[in-house]
C-alpha cells in the first residue's frame, strides 16, 4: 500500500505540532510506503528539510505557490498566446469565481492540458471576461482594475496547484484543506483513490482570522480572499471519504461551511 501525505507549509520543512505528528504517523507504520506531496512558497525552500525522513518515505514531490513563468518586458507580451476556453470550461471557471456550484473535474482536466500557460490564461480575454462578469454582478462599487489584479493574484497560486501532475497512491491523506485539499481532490479525480482529511486547525477559520487582522488587504478584498479559502475547503470536504478534526467545536465549524 502506498500513502501520499499532502501537507502545506509544514513537514518536513518546519518543526512544529503538525510536522511532528506527521513524522510520528509515518514512523508508526514502517511496513507502509509513504510519499510526500508538499506545498511550499517558492523554490528557495526546495529540499531544505529539518526532519530526517523515515526510511519508508520513498519520494518527495514539491508544489510552489509562487512559481513563475512570467517574463519581463515586451518580449513576453509579443510571445503571449491567447488561451481560449471551451464553453464548458468557461462556464465552470465562471461558476468557480462566482462561488457557485462547480464541476471541478472539468477544471482539473483543463489544467492538465499540455503546455497550458498560467500567464497566458490569466492575461487572456476569457479570464478578463470572467472577471468582468463577476465584477458587474457583485463588486461594481470598487475599481475594476484593482479587482482584476486581485483576482489574478488570488488565482495564480491555485492555478499552479492545479497544474501539478499528481503522483499515484492508494490513499491520499491531507493534513489540512486549502491548497492541500485541492491536490487531494484532484487525486480522487485522476487516480480514483481514497481521500482522508485530518484537520488539526480549521483552515478556513485560521485564514479568515489572519485576513481580518491583515493590513495589506482592505474592505471588500478581505471578503474576496476569505471566500477563496472557503471555496477550496468546501471542495475538499465534498471529495473526501473521511474528514476528522481534534474537537467537537471544530466539527461544527466543518459542518457549517456548506451553508
Amino acid at each position: 500500500m502506498k500513502v501520499c501525505i499532502v501537507a502545506e507549509g509544514c513537514y518536513p520543512y518546519v518543526v512544529g505540532g503538525v510536522s511532528g505528528w506527521i513524522n510520528s504517523l509515518i514512523q508508526s507504520f514502517p511496513n507502509i510506503e509513504f510519499i510526500l506531496l508538499t506545498i511550499i512558497a517558492n523554490r528557495s525552500s526546495r529540499g531544505k528539510f529539518v526532519y530526517e525522513l523515515p526510511k519508508n518515505v520513498t519520494q518527495v514531490y514539491e508544489v510552489y505557490l509562487e512559481d513563475c513563468e512570467w517574463n519581463n518586458g515586451k518580449k513576453r507580451q509579443k510571445n503571449r498566446k491567447h488561451i481560449r476556453l471551451s464553453k464548458k470550461e468557461y462556464a465552470e471557471m465562471l461558476n468557480m469565481v462566482l462561488n457557485r456550484k462547480t464541476d471541478w473535474n472539468i477544471l482539473f482536466d483543463l489544467f492538465q492540458r499540455k503546455n497550458l500557460s498560467i500567464d497566458d490564461l490569466l492575461m487572456g480575454p476569457d479570464f478578463f471576461q470572467i472577471a468582468r462578469e463577476c465584477y458587474n454582478r457583485k463588486y461594481s462599487g470598487i475599481i475594476f482594475s484593482d479587482f482584476l489584479w486581485t483576482l489574478r493574484s488570488i488565482y495564480l497560486p491555485m492555478f499552479w496547484v492545479l497544474k501539478m501532475n499528481i503522483p499515484k497512491a492508494d490513499l491520499y491523506h491531507c493534513v489540512a484543506t486549502g491548497y492541500a485539499g485541492v491536490l487531494g481532490s484532484m487525486a480522487v479525480h485522476f487516480h480514483d483513490s481514497s481521500l482522508l482529511i485530518s484537520e488539526h486547525g480549521i483552515y478556513t477559520r485560521e485564514r479568515e482570522e489572519e485576513l481580518i487582522k491583515a493590513e495589506w488587504v482592505k474592505g471588500a478584498y478581505k471578503n474576496i480572499w476569505i471566500e477563496q479559502f472557503k471555496k477550496m475547503s468546501l471542495l475538499a470536504y465534498e471529495k473526501a471519504d473521511i474528514v476528522t478534526c481534534l474537537y467537537a467545536r471544530a466539527r461544527l465549524l466543518q459542518m457549517e461551511l456548506p451553508g
